[in-house]
């Protein structure tokens, strides 16, 4: 799977896209890939960043904003890897955020 960096400054955020189905029709997910510390260290509502999550929301028809932050202590390219499986293996994405843990 490919994917393009757009930025990362540290081992806690990436700035990246890459390409998948979002309900059935191909998009461009521009991500934010946070370790759900880094996303904690730059949040102001602490309660808002306690948990892991996936937030979505719409750029245009052909692109969607994913936020996401997850447990792991840093962001790769093994655990970027695994983030766009899961992404690309759930079924039943939809808009909004979306809170586990």
């Amino acid at each position: 799977m490919s994917y393009k960096i757009l930025q990362q400054t540290d081992s806690q955020l990436a700035h990246l896209q890459f390409e998948g189905l979002f309900q059935g029709q191909n998009v461009t997910w521009d991500t934010h890939f946070f370790t759900l510390q880094g996303y904690q260290s730059l949040n102001i509502d602490v309660n808002q960043a306690s948990k892991q999550f996936i937030d979505i929301k719409p750029i245009d028809s052909n692109h969607l904003k994913l936020t996401i932050a997850l447990k792991i202590p840093e962001i790769n390219h093994q655990n970027i890897q695994k983030m766009m499986i899961m992404i690309k293996q759930y079924k039943n994405l939809s808009l909004g955020r979306h809170e586990y843990g």
